[in-house]
């Protein structure tokens, strides 16, 4: 029962509102609908019963029935007014609700492939069924083989209702160009070992070339393959192979004029095999013993103290150009109270620190092995992880126990060369601090911080090589890192171990110009391309032994 007031209600009312005194008993109306759960879009229409006035509807709208097409589940009331401006009390509601499943995630297993080649389509409903929009595909991961450019699309459908159509997938179709190979720069003929550049040009995806090298562009050193290929993949799909680039490979290398044969002289039982250049020594050339018949074949480790047997010498132009081999055999002759083979090239090893990661507890370490000394082996006196031990180049991850020790020594060995002879295996140590230390002379009243995550105050960067070809990129070989109140001393050695570049306070200036030794006629090509071997010295006591590469 409504009491009215006097005062006007929040509907619409066609006419006034009764008199305070008067009573009404209005009932409410009976809301109906014909169906409670419907797609979004689709129109449900109430109706309201029992009600001898006008239905008000929570919408707005009057009268005995009303269609609506609601967005999202909504509740509808209504109330009954009477003539003489009684109003019912709200009508139980009428709820409608709207399945809105939400749109799937539509992906391929490959954007672009071959006409023909399978590809997965994936797409996932976080409610309900998926329904394409091809509709010869079903389920939520069909295989397609398309035959052209194809794009697909799909729904989700959850109680008979569509979601909004996901965006679609395309799948395309590619067949790769195929690439067209060239040499850079090239020369009218080249010759073995030298180094050219191949270009593939016109692939949109990746080149793929006939010696499996992959790369649109690649260095190459010439040799025994001479006959090359590309193709361009893009996705799955391969192009055609490229036209034959046939290098212009002179047919004949030269020959250098070696002596064939090299003796020892007593009472030494190594022969030199640098004597076979005695008298015919060309400056122009860098000459390079092997193990055996082929360019790529281990270099001899010491040429200058070999057994019997036979070597092989190949001699190298500024230009890369590689001689055939010529055979050297060393003839060792027994001596009266000779000295042991090993004496003449005793095994020594040198130990360095590579690099050093405190924060990380990394250490990496490096060694030369030098004369008969081979197979090495490492041990330390720590309680970690060491890694590569019988490698020049060992790596160690330290312990908590070895923090707390602050150090941990590296000891690297050889075999003994000659058993019970009068050689010994070479023996190198090396001794790591593993955390930074400071003396505090007073202790008193002094508070000291150490931070062990500090990175060091200087590391040394020495690059592998550089290219002193006046071209403004890397044309001086430039030491990083070093401490503004130290110096550098730098030594250069070519494979033969002589000495070709010095300087006690090297300033980053060397351009790849010999200042020792036997030089280029012309001093403005300076030192061959190739491989040396330098020592640089720091006057804070570090010492960095290793290879670089010059090359123009």
């Amino acid at each position: 029962m409504i009491t009215l007031t006097g005062k006007a209600l929040a509907l619409p009312l066609a006419h006034p509102v009764a008199p305070a005194s008067l009573t009404c008993t209005t009932p409410p109306p009976l809301i109906r609908g014909d169906r409670t759960l419907i797609c979004r879009g689709e129109t449900v229409q109430l109706r309201a019963a029992d009600c001898a006035g006008t239905v008000v509807w929570s919408t707005g709208d009057s009268g005995a029935s009303i269609q609506v097409t609601p967005h999202q589940t909504t509740r509808y009331t209504a109330v009954c007014r009477l003539a003489e401006g009684c109003v019912s009390c709200f009508a139980d509601a009428y709820t409608v609700a709207v399945v809105t499943p939400g749109a799937p995630e539509v992906v391929a297993s490959a954007p672009v492939v071959c006409p023909g080649n399978a590809v997965t389509l994936t797409a996932a409903c976080t409610a309900g069924v998926v329904a394409w929009t091809d509709a010869s595909l079903t389920g939520s991961t069909p295989v397609v083989y398309p035959t052209q450019t194809t794009s697909y699309g799909a729904t989700c459908v959850q109680s008979g209702c569509r979601s909004n159509p996901a965006p679609p997938i395309t799948v395309q179709l590619a067949l790769p160009t195929i690439p067209t190979v060239s040499i850079q720069n090239a020369p009218n003929t080249l010759c073995s070992g030298q180094s050219v550049t191949l270009l593939a040009e016109a692939c949109a995806g990746q080149v793929y070339w006939s010696d499996g090298q992959v790369g649109a562009s690649r260095r190459l050193t010439v040799g025994s393959v001479t006959r090359f290929r590309a193709v361009c993949r893009v996705g799955s799909c391969q192009s055609d192979s490229s036209a034959v680039l046939t290098l212009p490979l002179v047919s004949r290398p030269f020959s250098p004029s070696l002596a064939a044969v090299v003796r020892n002289t007593c009472p030494f039982q190594t022969a030199d095999l640098a004597r076979s250049l005695d008298g015919v020594f060309d400056p122009q050339l860098t000459y390079e013993f092997r193990m055996g018949s082929a360019p790529d074949a281990p270099l001899v480790p010491s040429p200058g103290s070999v057994l019997a047997d036979t070597y092989y010498a190949f001699a190298r132009t500024r230009e890369g150009c590689v001689s055939q081999p010529v055979a050297i055999s060393a003839n060792v002759t027994p001596c009266a109270n000779g000295i042991a083979p090993c004496l003449s090239n005793p095994p020594s090893a040198l130990v360095w620190l590579d690099t050093l990661d405190q924060a990380r507890g990394l250490v990496c370490l490096q060694a030369r092995l030098r004369g008969s000394a081979t197979e090495p082996a490492w041990a330390c006196t720590g309680t970690g992880l060491l890694t590569q031990q019988q490698s020049v180049r060992p790596r160690y991850v330290a312990s908590e126990d070895d923090r707390q020790r602050g150090t941990v020594t590296f000891t690297l060995t050889t075999p003994d060369p000659d058993g019970s002879g009068p050689c010994v295996g070479a023996l190198a140590r090396l001794t790591v601090p593993l955390s930074a230390s400071i003396n505090v002379p007073d202790k008193k009243d002094s508070t000291l911080v150490l931070n062990p995550n500090t990175p060091e105050s200087s590391v040394v960067f020495i690059p592998e090589g550089f290219s002193p070809n006046d071209d403004g990129v890397n044309d001086r070989f430039v030491i990083r890192g070093v401490p503004a109140s130290a110096t550098v001393s730098l030594e250069v050695f070519n494979r033969w171990g002589h000495r070709v570049y010095v300087n006690p306070d090297y300033q980053n200036d060397w351009d790849g110009t010999a200042n020792q030794g036997i030089r280029p006629s012309n001093t403005e090509t300076g030192l061959p391309d190739g491989t040396y071997f330098y020592v640089a010295r720091i006057s804070d006591g570090r010492e960095y032994v290793r290879f670089l590469i010059i090359s123009r």
